[in-house]
């Protein structure tokens, strides 16, 4: 009895505290003149109050603001705590501070912030006070000075978060508010970074970046990318010096494991926070170090054009556990967003700008150029967290106006009380009939993990798949080490203005009408793995259809090549010359069955014949004798595993998996297609796309699931396209 009333007192007691937190957290915001005022806050020192600080705030107009920094920062725990990918949304403490005399509830880093503020402002405005505050030592370098009663902009505090209307008239002015900043401190929270970071921030990072923007940069950028990124190369050692070199090697490690465990990188508003102000403007503030993040996206950029993102991501996920949880982490240091984001506040868009969006999108004029970058950085989005889904495509709205310029609208209008689908749906909705093709459609269709509500040919931005995953089109386009850039895919030559006039798609509310033909069907599918090493594991199937056929469908390649297209969507290494593509790509599918036969578990082997001849009395593409033979030369299975097109199929198939049509082609298909699923070539599409029947009857007959795009063999570049496909050319609706 005794125990039990025990217990009943414990739980009022805790009943009670959540009360009175809740009690803390209710500030009560007074309304906003008009939705283009913001509020600012100050930080007053209050040796009463039991943080010794709190805060004021103030509206002001956006056309009378005073001089103000913002604040970019992580609503959470600033590091993560543990290389498990579940830590990612880890909130982190709550504290109570004063408001205007009255309580507010705010987060662990933003508290730390504020601490911070308080007492460098207090110790700047005292210097012959007695100090409570450690100093940065002199060979600090300090980029910002905070002087007593001075202004911040902090969304937590600024915006009512309680107010669904109020937050979604404020999103919509992010972008004039970090571009009327000051300053833009991007708060990291108090661990400040060892001797080896700061070296590299500061000494190795603008070494490097000035000699290759020096005379010699071809020979600098040549020499870098031939030593990779440990530099060990008597070439490296007389440019920039030995004790550099050793120096770089010592501390590259601590370098990337220090930001790796910022959540602030992985935020998504960081994207427009760090690339609407002026570079100069955006600082980072660990503790009591500064640095400027304009050297730090210099040097990812650096990093990523010399090809160190290869050889690091191998080194750093060996000997970094949280690097392989949070892949990423160098093109988050690059924010490229920064970089292009000029190009599109001239009035005519440069001819290099044009190219890099045809590459990417197929886009050629202003219109479509401006929208496909729309569409680009809602694509970047995905493999950033929110806490609210609505925000991967609110939390770019502040960039919108400026990519866009003063000819198109903007086609969303924030608000917190729509469903994330419809949100979504919006968004591709306006997008699709501004944009050159259906390339678009290659982010949509069936996965696991996305949303079951979506239509099927919406894209869900708020998730990404499998690490790396794109779209087939923009895989070919990224820019990597080990391919060279073919050009885009064109299964329907949508690129020829007369092969596809505007528009080829109509939207009624969830339905997607297109029209188009269907080519083939899948007869057969096989699933695609890779070991540890990026090498594919199960190739059984490419034995068996090497050993099936003696020339692929189209007549012109045989089956072994033809597999090594499909693997890689036909994007080929730069070191492999077109003439000897053929021999090179047999060597590898030959080297990779012997690889699995050596090494894989009993009863996975592929099965090789030990005579000359198969059943067929066709000679078989590979016996026992052959495996044996180059599975002893030195180096074998190094080799495989350094080989590009390795490289390449590593980068291509995941979240893909292999299919074999009715009509005898291959293809690269989503994981989640199915035997029966059919083919079809749509007007105004560039890719396949594999469709299901959904089951449900529509005006013009039964209505699709999309399913995917698909790279099939032997039609990516018109081959199939004549009148009398044209012809046959049908409406079909995708829900």
């Amino acid at each position: 009895m005794f125990a039990l009333s025990r217990i009943a007192r414990l739980v009022r007691r805790k009943q009670v505290r959540q009360v009175s937190i809740v009690r803390k957290a209710m500030y009560h915001y007074e309304p906003l003149p008009s939705p283009q005022f913001i509020r600012l806050v100050n930080i007053i020192r209050d040796d009463y109050s039991q943080h010794g600080f709190s805060v004021r705030l103030t509206a002001h107009s956006l056309h009378d603001l005073p001089p103000f920094w913002a604040l970019s920062y992580t609503w959470g725990s600033p590091d993560f705590q543990s290389d498990d990918p579940q830590d990612e949304k880890a909130e982190g403490k709550r504290f109570s501070i004063k408001c205007d005399g009255d309580d507010m509830e705010i987060g662990e880093s933003l508290y730390d912030f504020l601490r911070h503020m308080n007492e460098e402002m207090f110790a700047a405005s005292n210097p012959s006070g007695p100090q409570t505050y450690a100093r940065p030592s002199t060979n600090t370098r300090r980029l910002v000075f905070p002087e007593r009663h001075f202004n911040f902009w902090v969304d937590a505090i600024c915006i009512d978060q309680q107010n669904d209307d109020e937050r979604s008239d404020q999103v919509q002015l992010m972008g004039k508010i970090y571009q009327s900043a000051s300053r833009v401190i991007a708060w990291l929270g108090n661990t400040e970074p060892n001797d080896n970071v700061n070296w590299v921030i500061n000494g190795f990072a603008p070494m490097m970046l000035h000699v290759s923007r020096s005379s010699s940069r071809p020979k600098v950028i040549q020499l870098c990318q031939d030593t990779g990124h440990e530099l060990n190369h008597p070439k490296a050692e007389e440019l920039i010096g030995a004790g550099v070199c050793a120096r770089w090697r010592r501390s590259y490690a601590d370098f990337f494991s220090f930001f790796v465990k910022k959540r602030w990188l992985t935020r998504g508003w960081v994207v427009q926070e760090a690339a609407i102000p002026e570079p100069y403007t955006v600082v980072l503030l660990c503790g009591r170090s500064q640095f400027s993040w304009t050297t730090i996206n210099n040097f990812a950029s650096f990093i990523l054009n010399v090809g160190w993102d290869d050889t690091l991501e191998a080194s750093l996920t060996e000997s970094l556990p949280e690097w392989k949880a949070r892949k990423g982490t160098i093109d988050r240091l690059w924010n490229p967003v920064s970089t292009s984001l000029p190009d599109f506040q001239e009035e005519t868009i440069n001819d290099s700008m044009v190219d890099w969006q045809n590459r990417r999108w197929g886009a050629v004029t202003d219109e479509e150029v401006r929208h496909a970058e729309v569409l680009h950085n809602f694509h970047r989005l995905r493999f950033y967290e929110f806490q609210n889904p609505l925000d991967h495509i609110y939390g770019t709205l502040g960039l919108m106006p400026l990519i866009l310029g003063p000819k198109y609208p903007l086609g969303v209008t924030p608000s917190y009380d729509i469903s994330v689908e419809q949100a979504f749906t919006d968004v591709a909705t306006w997008l699709i009939p501004h944009l050159p093709n259906l390339d678009i459609l290659g982010l949509a269709g069936l996965a696991l993990g996305r949303s079951g509500a979506l239509p099927s040919w919406v894209p869900d931005f708020s998730f990404h798949g499998p690490a790396r995953h794109t779209s087939l089109q923009r895989a070919r386009q990224i820019r990597m080490k080990y391919a060279r850039w073919y050009g885009p895919l064109d299964a329907t030559r949508t690129t020829s203005l007369f092969e596809s006039p505007k528009p080829f798609a109509r939207i009624e509310r969830s339905r997607l009408r297109l029209e188009g033909s269907r080519i083939d069907n899948i007869k057969k599918i096989h699933k695609l793995h890779h070991d540890d090493q990026g090498v594919l594991w199960n190739v059984s199937w490419i034995l068996d259809f090497c050993n099936r056929n003696d020339a692929y469908i189209t007549g012109s390649e045989s089956p072994a090549e033809a597999v090594v297209h499909t693997l890689s969507a036909d994007i080929r290494p730069r070191v492999i010359l077109k003439k000897d593509y053929k021999e090179r790509s047999e060597d590898w599918v030959r080297d990779c069955i012997t690889y699995n036969w050596l090494l894989s578990q009993d009863g996975k082997k592929p099965v090789l014949p030990a005579g000359v001849k198969n059943r067929n009395r066709r000679k078989p593409f590979m016996t026992v004798d052959d495996a044996l033979e180059r599975g002893c030369q030195d180096g074998f299975r190094s080799s495989l595993i350094d080989n590009h097109i390795t490289k390449v199929i590593d980068f291509v198939t995941p979240g893909r998996q292999v299919i074999i049509t009715e009509g005898g082609f291959l293809g690269l298909g989503r994981a989640e297609a199915q035997v029966g699923d059919e083919i079809w070539l749509m007007r105004g599409g560039r890719m396949p796309l594999i469709l299901r029947k959904s089951g449900r009857t529509g005006g013009v007959g039964e209505d699709y699931l999309l399913v995917g795009e698909a790279y099939i063999h032997g039609i990516m570049h018109g081959e199939m396209m004549n009148d009398r496909l044209r012809q046959s050319f049908q409406e079909v609706v995708i829900v």
